[in-house]
């Protein structure tokens, strides 16, 4: 079948990916041409045509197809754009993500368990994976620490074979990849939690956010969640997960260094203890993953090794080091009830300050930066903000500024940089031996290795100056 995919954005790559790994002549047009995409994005439009893909760039007129079979439209164009009406006019095959999503369910031939929610889904994926390998089992794992499109990182795995050489999958699920995902059959959903994020993707509706999220429930076989959720999951049979609540099908509890799970299932139940060496919302996740694990039908014991033997992931509440007696912590909370869980971890005393580096934290979409500065200022002494945008690559200093108007009523020092490598200076020049400093924002995600790069350069360099 000749298809054209409509649109090279983050739905009509992968779409047109999964359509030429199934064997059809594959062709996507964009008005952009090759030049005006990101670096990254260009890297992946080569690799598509050296898969076979038919690049046709820089195209005004998307409607200039000829023998076309099928056509799949990317989201973002818009429902009166002149392609539209073109394939009602024409009576063309109309491409939608049902259709992809059956494609890559068809493709793989393993368990899937997905996980999503709004906080807490890269971390949980990665325990959950951790879990089973303790287990025995060969895991194919898809989270954001391989790419920030976790669609194109799930269609890379396929072509790539990486489901034929595992015995499970387990995929972190945004919204955006929950959506193109659709009719993809999992084994077991998980739901971390649903906060207020990314409102601006839905006309500023939490509800419509909701909705999206809650897609993982027709698609899962055994559906799990944290307590947080229960209101949005109605009359539906829900395992549920919480800290310490006999409400719950499974809950948790930190004791003398040790995690505690107590569970009660259908046909099985038990407590268990294993050392657990991490803190802050670690211990959370960790119970969302051995909630996963033993609706699976895991053994404790694996369980307790996974938990046991799990590290922590690269920018989440991330050790870096002593820097002339300043510990460095670097995480990326950047939605306010993140944000609070993580700074609740450094609490400090009469003798230490907590220094906050932020960087911008719209990413992609705009945040409340008022009540992110708000936050901030309840708990640090210092708040140094970056207007710099890691994810667009954009400067936008009122961005800054608005996070620091936030801590307008905190006596921290607040302080707006166009950069992290200067944030990271001016956190050792505002700072003494016995004080913390700590990373948070989008940035350690989507852009982590070069952010943290500045901003150790800034703090090496704010040690031979300032120290």
């Amino acid at each position: 079948m000749k298809c054209v995919v409509i649109g090279a954005g983050n739905a009509g790559r992968p779409a047109a990916r999964i359509l030429n790994y199934a064997g059809h002549q594959v062709q996507i047009t964009d008005e952009k041409l090759m030049e005006e995409f990101p670096d990254s994005v260009q890297k992946t439009l080569h690799k598509m045509e050296e898969e076979g893909v038919d690049l046709h760039l820089g195209l005004d007129d998307p409607t200039n197809i000829e023998d076309v079979d099928a056509v799949y439209i990317s989201p973002n164009i818009p429902k009166d754009s002149p392609i539209r009406h073109y394939l009602v006019d024409n009576e063309l095959k109309l491409i939608i993500n049902q259709d992809i999503s059956k494609i890559m369910d068809n493709a793989i031939n393993i368990d899937v368990i997905g996980v999503t929610g709004t906080l807490g889904k890269t971390s949980t994926t990665h325990i959950i994976s951790e879990i089973f390998e303790n287990a025995g089992y060969n895991v194919w794992t898809c989270s954001s620490l391989s790419g920030n499109l976790l669609s194109e990182v799930i269609v890379d795995g396929i072509i790539n074979g990486d489901h034929l050489k595992s015995d499970i999958a387990v995929l972190e699920l945004p919204h955006g990849t929950i959506r193109l995902l659709s009719e993809l059959k999992l084994k077991v959903g998980l739901i971390t939690n649903i906060y207020s994020d990314h409102l601006s993707e839905f006309e500023g509706s939490l509800e419509k956010y909701i909705k999206r999220k809650l897609m993982i429930i027709h698609s899962s076989e055994m559906l799990i969640s944290s307590s947080q959720c229960r209101n949005n999951l109605p009359e539906l049979d829900v395992l549920y997960y919480c800290s310490q609540n006999s409400d719950c099908d499974v809950s948790g509890y930190l004791k003398d260094g040790n995690i505690g799970i107590k569970y009660k299932l259908k046909g099985r139940e038990g407590e268990f203890e294993t050392k657990f060496n991490l803190k802050g919302y670690y211990f959370e996740n960790s119970l969302a993953a051995a909630t996963v694990a033993l609706a699976y039908g895991l053994k404790e014991e694996s369980i307790k090794k996974g938990l046991m033997n799990f590290k922590g992931i690269p920018g989440h509440l991330e050790y870096i080091g002593n820097y002339h007696g300043r510990e460095v912590h670097f995480d990326a909370a950047f939605v306010p009830e993140g944000i609070i869980s993580t700074l609740k971890q450094f609490s400090h005393d009469e003798e230490s300050d907590l220094i906050i580096l932020i960087d911008n934290p719209d990413s992609t979409n705009p945040r409340d930066k008022l009540e992110i500065g708000k936050v901030l200022g309840e708990y640090a002494q210092v708040i140094i903000a970056s207007g710099y945008n890691e994810t667009t690559g954009i400067l936008d200093m009122k961005s800054a500024q608005e996070v620091l108007e936030g801590a307008g009523d905190s006596d921290a020092l607040k302080i707006a940089t166009e950069d992290m490598v200067t944030a990271g200076e001016y956190s050792i020049k505002h700072s003494k031996p016995g004080d913390i400093i700590l990373h948070i924002g989008p940035g350690a995600i989507t852009n982590y290795e070069d952010l943290k790069s500045k901003m150790m350069m800034g703090i090496k360099k704010g040690c031979k100056k300032y120290s």
